[in-house]
């Protein structure tokens, strides 16, 4: 997509009052959800459909790769079903139909509440109503063609199928063990069962004609003859059965899963469990399916995540195939790693670290912890008790990826701290430890990436070599827990905030204290800017302080959230602070002038914050969700004015002032096709654009907007002519052809010479067209201006020509009209110096009138002399400001470089 689209794309979608800085952009992390995808087929080639939140995905089975990403709906997917190129999404009570992610029509709304479990029968399309009703559309004229209506406490619906080859015929269970068969034609129940003794979860059809698969509450799984009304086999499980599934590769393999995340493999000739895979999800397997004609299962879970399992070994153990997931529980850190923007690490509560790519979601990956099905499968657990604490907070550094670990974690309640590596996206060599065994609460790499630095609950830090994992010094000194640690850019200086109010200095290479400063609050974050040397402290009364790291005091307070700051970040270029808080706002703070310039609102808490190092991306993690949002730096792509915002303009609650912007979907940009929003540079507060004054004070000389070149080319415009000419004349032929020139026209004739008597004629017509074209369009202008008063429109015309169109029309300035056309352009220049703006173009445009008319207005001294003793004054005059604020702009570089 070209930079260009993209920037007319986040102009269009901002919100009228929402944030000033900040456009949401795009969710990373969504993949399924508990709602059981759909599977459809093109050819030989499968294609997934998962429902995420109020949205769905579109991956190939192949590879997994994302496809296409559904509408934001208004309420959440309940179900999905694809079927062709058309996608049909159950949400808010109606049946959406989309195409390639696109919303193309609705379902005639049957006005029954939420619809669930979506299934394709022949020409129809059936769901379960939340009114206890079986609901039938047409799928060709989306209208609705029938509705069977159940009684809830005698049969309460859970699961419909279709059986294989029974026309007009769908096999409706209950949640009271019971099933009836039913005609949607004729709307007639032909048969009911008796009850299983447990409730129906799902209904599938085997591959056998005739027979069902009965997946039960209780963990049984019934394969049933609905024509001859027997059972032909039963099974159970551990756990509620959620899906069913049959391989249609010639084996016969049935595989079931249940709500605690395992899936049960079964040989149906010999009638027994074959292999159970402990943990293939964390949490309730929603559908599984065997890729027709090949030995592929497909699962996907509440885990968020979607996995694919290859049979290839002869005792039908299938292994990993390839999977697509992210975090099942929200984020508790984020924080970007490299200098190039293109990956965060993320630390959630699901015990997981992972790895996200902001531009190829292909590239996402969980950074193993080991073998933990095997270890889960000798201890006889499952895999999440083996997983480490969730982590707490960790610090990442590039630098040195290709030679050993790259980032260190501390963990909830742990002892130990545990080194990871990006590069092989696995668990690292050490386990760190301090030789005290206290519990480490923060942790920091330094900026060469050689050092780990463990914050401990006794008050100590631990320097740990990440090449070998040894300790090499103790920084003693704080009487409380450590919060936070940061290290300078150059490795001299290490500081540290903990629970006792203070922020200390300790040198780098001897571990000795070398000052402290008392906060007025407890210190919970912190965060450094090693290019400026500035310090960012989230403190405990909700108040950001920045302190310089030189002169060890705080040079600004930003106070106005409501509650506790949960986080916070440096921009790239260290010119702002984004806190988040939980009073649910995002916070802007300009570091320069000490203000708010941006806040806005969300509606679930945001945890952490984290900015791009290229400074094109703000990332947010949040409470309750389990994706990571990009939002876009809209100062990247157009001009944004940022006032200050008074805090003090809120309520008590500290949110009243701030607009709710929700948050990015997984569609991005793309997705909103909705009105526009404020033009660029539209201010959320009064809905008005901000122009900037063309002078924004009397005492300002500026220079205009024009480009460097054109008028330096003005200046040398015959040094460039004469440059550009050719070396030699072209030359005619030595022996021309003899021809006779014809004239163009039907008949061939020859041009023939003119009479003498032509001449004249021509001469005189020539002698007019010279006589009119004398007095051009900048000559009018000037004779318009100088009747008026109103030079403007002078520099107007001229700053809209090029450096040859100006030379032209100052050298065709007539003489002959009494000299009025030189005094008017001599007024014009002195007008605009008058003015104090465009001071280099006035100059240009001087140069070349005085260069071309010197001999005319030595001539003609004293009826110009009123004129150009005025621009001579205001020339001296203007210039003398000029050359006293390049003179000391000029001191003031000087006397920077030697300090």
């Amino acid at each position: 997509m070209a930079v260009e689209e993209k920037r007319a794309r986040i102009d269009k979608t901002r919100p009228t009052n929402g944030s000033r800085l900040f456009e949401p952009f795009r969710a990373l992390g969504y993949v399924a959800s508990s709602i059981p995808h759909s599977i459809q087929y093109r050819g030989q080639t499968a294609f997934i459909t998962t429902g995420i939140g109020r949205s769905f995905h579109v991956y190939d089975a192949e590879k997994i790769n994302l496809l296409f990403v559904g509408p934001q709906f208004d309420s959440d997917v309940a179900s999905v079903l694809s079927i062709g190129d058309e996608t049909f999404v159950s949400t808010g009570g109606e049946v959406v139909v989309c195409r390639r992610g696109k919303r193309v029509a609705a379902l005639e709304s049957a006005e029954r509440g939420e619809i669930s479990s979506l299934q394709h029968f022949g020409d129809h399309i059936i769901g379960i109503s939340a009114d206890n009703a079986v609901v039938v559309w047409d799928r060709g004229s989306r209208e609705l063609f029938t509705a069977l209506e159940f009684a809830r406490e005698a049969f309460q619906v859970t699961a419909v199928v279709h059986p294989s080859t029974y026309v007009n015929k769908i096999v409706v269970g209950s949640a009271q063990g019971g099933m009836q068969v039913w005609n949607i034609q004729t709307r007639r129940c032909l048969y009911e069962f008796k009850s299983v003794g447990s409730g129906i979860a799902c209904l599938v059809q085997a591959p056998a004609i005739d027979v069902l698969a009965l997946g039960l509450l209780d963990g049984r799984v019934l394969l049933h003859n609905v024509k001859q009304d027997r059972a032909v086999m039963q099974l159970a499980q551990e756990g509620r059965v959620t899906a069913v599934t049959f391989r249609t590769d010639d084996a016969p393999m049935m595989a079931t899963a249940n709500a605690e995340g395992d899936v049960a493999l079964w040989d149906l000739d010999a009638r027994r469990l074959l292999h159970v895979m402990q943990g293939a999800h964390d949490g309730l397997v929603a559908a599984a399916d065997f890729v027709v004609g090949q030995p592929v299962l497909v699962t996907s879970g509440a885990d968020n995540a979607v996995r694919e399992w290859l049979f290839d070994g002869q005792a039908g153990i299938p292994r990993p195939l390839r999977q697509r997931s992210g975090h099942f529980a929200p984020a508790q850190m984020i924080r970007y790693h490299g200098d190039d923007g293109r990956h965060i690490l993320s630390a959630g509560r699901d015990r997981a670290l992972r790895l996200f790519a902001v531009f190829r979601d292909a590239q996402n990956a969980e950074l193993s912890q080991g073998s933990l099905e095997r270890e889960a499968r000798k201890r006889h657990t499952s895999m999440r008790e083996l997983r480490l604490p969730a982590v707490t907070q960790f610090a990442s550094n590039a630098a040195k990826s290709r030679d050993w670990d790259d980032v260190v974690t501390c963990h909830q309640g742990a002892r130990a701290a545990h080194t990871w590596s990006v590069e092989r996206r696995a668990l690292g060599k050490y386990t760190l430890q301090a030789a005290d065994t206290a519990a480490v609460r923060a942790v920091a790499l330094s900026a060469c990436g050689n050092y780990a630095f463990l914050g401990l609950a006794t008050g100590a830090i631990e320097m740990v070599n990440m090449q070998s994992g040894l300790a090499r010094r103790t920084f003693a000194g704080h009487a409380k827990a450590v919060t936070g640690i940061a290290t300078d850019a150059c490795n001299q200086r290490v500081f540290s905030t903990a629970l006792d109010g203070t922020l200390r200095v300790w040198d780098f290479a001897t571990g000795a204290q070398t000052h402290v400063l008392a906060l007025p609050a407890t210190a919970s974050r912190l965060e450094i800017y090693r290019e400026g040397a500035l310090l960012a402290c989230a403190c405990d009364d909700a108040c950001v302080r920045i302190v310089d790291a030189d002169a060890l005091r705080v040079v600004r307070t930003f106070a106005g959230h409501g509650s506790r700051i949960t986080d916070l970040a440096f921009s790239n270029d260290g010119r702002w602070v984004v806190t988040a808080s939980l009073d649910s706002t995002v916070r802007t703070w300009d570091l320069p002038t000490g203000y708010m310039v941006d806040w806005f609102r969300v509606e679930s808490v945001a945890v952490s914050v984290a900015f791009s190092p290229t400074g094109d991306f703000l990332a947010t993690a949040h409470m309750d969700s389990v994706g990571i949002f990009l939002w876009a730096n809209r100062t990247q792509f157009v001009d944004v004015s940022l006032r200050q915002i008074s805090p003090d303009a809120a309520d008590a609650s500290g949110v009243a002032g701030a607009a709710l912007v929700p948050l990015p979907t997984s569609a991005g940009l793309a997705a909103d096709d909705g009105e526009p929003g404020a033009e660029p540079g539209a201010d959320s507060e009064d809905g008005a654009a901000y122009l900037a004054p063309e002078q924004l004070t009397d005492n300002m000389v500026t220079l205009s907007t024009q480009p460097r070149s054109k008028w330096q080319a003005l200046l040398s415009l015959s040094t460039i002519k004469k440059r550009n000419q050719p070396e030699k004349a072209p030359r005619a032929p030595e022996q021309a052809p003899f021809f006779l020139p014809s004239v163009a026209g039907v008949e061939q004739r020859f041009a023939l010479d003119e009479p003498s008597g032509a001449e004249p004629a021509r001469a005189a017509d020539e002698s007019r067209l010279i006589s009119v074209a004398l007095e051009s369009q900048l000559a009018r202008i000037l004779y318009r201006a100088q009747e008026t008063g109103a030079y403007g429109p002078v520099f107007a015309y001229l700053e809209a020509l090029g450096p040859s169109a100006v030379d032209v029309e100052i050298r065709t300035l007539p003489v002959d009209d009494g000299l009025r056309a030189l005094r008017a352009f001599v007024q014009a220049v002195t007008a605009q110096l008058q003015s104090k703006r465009d001071f280099e173009l006035a100059q240009a445009y001087l140069h070349v009138f005085i260069g071309v008319f010197a001999d005319v207005i030595r001539l003609n001294a004293r009826e110009l002399e009123p004129q150009l003793a005025a621009l001579r004054a205001e020339t001296q005059a203007q210039w003398a400001t000029v050359d006293g604020l390049i003179r000391y702009s000029a001191c003031m570089v000087d006397y920077m470089r030697g300090v």
